[in-house]
């Protein structure tokens, strides 16, 4: 509502467009054509309200509420309210047309605050934008205070699965059964990669998916860094957008895969090269496939319904996905194919 009458005043101030309300105003004297009345009128009103006259981002008149941020008339409205993007500005004034937009400020002494912003161009009668009115609602402090608490609790949740990752690595380090200290790595390896998933969830969580592709790279960069013997991984991504929840159950079934292929698919001190790639099939199947050319797998081994634990995992996470695991297996090289819903 404020922003409505915010325009329509400006409106009425600059182009007399109100020409009821102007007669039914003689009476009294005063008028909405008057500057100075639709000035005192915007400085009333609640919600920060600036008006932008001329091509830059200069900030002819600011309400009591925008001066109370720090916005006075003759600063750039951009540099004193940093929440409000010169793009938006630069839209409203080619387009002709309003701009709408969400955007944080972290300037106010309590921290983050966010606001609903929105540009309004002022046409003259010749089509040609005269002016720009620009609001900004703070939106309810419930929302602010959720995201704050979300970004805490994913914090902590980061700093506890890095310490159970030192913890692990502590045990490993003071275990002298070489069976004990294998097991221990497995389980640090595999917190290791939930805690590098558990980033790219927390960054995608406003948009609610993520492309697969950055994370895969980074991932198979982390796996070659670390796994024994002087293994490549070489990856063939296309973007693939899938919902955040499935980051985690891809990143353990792309670790367990391709950490199998790089212990077991080459002889004992030989390097290999690991072929990971990912794209859809049909425009609506995700596909990973995680190929090697090694010796092929034992004989009489189905990895769908193998007992090693790596391989359980694999297939419990391809069956979180609502997807299909199936390999094929040659004295050339083994290809395991994982294919899920994109959806």
């Amino acid at each position: 509502m404020a922003h409505i009458m915010a325009v329509t005043a400006y409106r009425n101030a600059e182009f007399g467009t109100d020409h009821g309300a102007a007669r039914a105003a003689e009476g009294s004297g005063s008028c909405i054509d008057d500057p100075a009345l639709l000035r005192c009128l915007l400085d009333q009103m609640p919600t920060p309200t600036a008006l932008l006259e001329g091509a830059d981002d200069c900030c002819s008149f600011a309400n009591a509420a925008f001066r109370a941020l720090g916005v006075v008339a003759g600063s750039s409205l951009t540099n004193s309210f940093p929440a409000l993007s010169p793009v938006l500005l630069v839209e409203a004034r080619n387009s002709g047309r309003p701009q709408r937009n969400r955007a944080a400020s972290d300037r106010a002494p309590d921290g983050e605050r966010f606001w609903d912003l929105r540009v309004t161009p002022m046409l003259g009668l010749n089509g040609v934008v005269r002016a720009l009115i620009v609001t900004a609602d703070e939106t309810p402090e419930s929302v602010a205070e959720h995201e704050r608490r979300l970004r805490d609790v994913s914090h902590r949740l980061k700093n506890t699965l890095q310490l159970v990752s030192s913890l692990l690595t502590l045990q490993t380090l003071s275990s002298k059964d070489p069976e004990v200290r294998r097991a221990l790595q497995s389980a640090g390896s595999r917190v290791g990669t939930v805690t590098q998933a558990h980033q790219h969830t927390h960054g995608a969580l406003r948009a609610g998916t993520v492309d697969l592709a950055p994370h895969l790279r980074e991932l198979c960069q982390e796996l070659e860094a670390t796994l024994p013997g002087a293994h490549r991984i070489h990856v063939a991504a296309e973007a693939t957008e899938l919902p955040v929840d499935s980051i985690i159950p891809f990143s353990l079934i792309v670790s367990e895969l391709v950490g199998n292929a790089a212990r077991h698919a080459f002889p004992a001190g030989s390097p290999g090269t690991v072929d990971v790639r990912l794209g859809r099939i049909g425009g609506d199947t995700v596909r990973l496939e995680i190929s090697d050319r090694g010796t092929g797998l034992p004989a009489g081994l189905d990895i769908t319904r193998a007992a090693t634990l790596g391989l359980k995992v694999v297939r419990a996470f391809v069956g979180q996905l609502r997807g299909t695991l199936a390999a094929d297996s040659s004295p050339y090289g083994t290809r395991v194919i994982v294919d899920f819903p994109a959806a």
